[in-house]
């Protein structure tokens, strides 16, 4: 992605704080968006993947926060809802789940 290429805009990417959901949401970062980085804060070590994430982007200059998202749409709702009060707006939403394990 070229840099600059997001800059100003908001985007809410949903994930297991694994290596894809990072890499994403890092990309997204440098091509200069504020990221919420939304994910399952199942327990301690989920959560502490997406802090860890977020961090990241605080790093890079850009804003980002990290919304839990529960299960079902209702949860996914709040969450879309979190992110636009915590940045402003959301331009973007993406999911970040693997397909295939290995």
């Amino acid at each position: 992605m070229t840099p600059g290429y997001l800059e100003g805009k908001a985007v809410l990417v949903s994930g297991d704080g694994g290596a894809a959901h990072r890499a994403v949401v890092v990309a997204l970062a440098q091509a200069g968006a504020n990221v919420a980085v939304g994910g399952a804060a199942a327990d301690l070590p989920a959560e502490a993947a997406l802090h860890s994430i977020a961090n990241e982007i605080w790093a890079l200059g850009r804003r980002s926060v990290v919304v839990p998202i529960e299960n079902g749409a209702a949860g996914e709702v709040a969450a879309m809802a979190q992110a636009s009060e915590e940045l402003g707006r959301i331009d973007l939403i993406l999911r970040c789940n693997p397909v295939l394990q290995a």
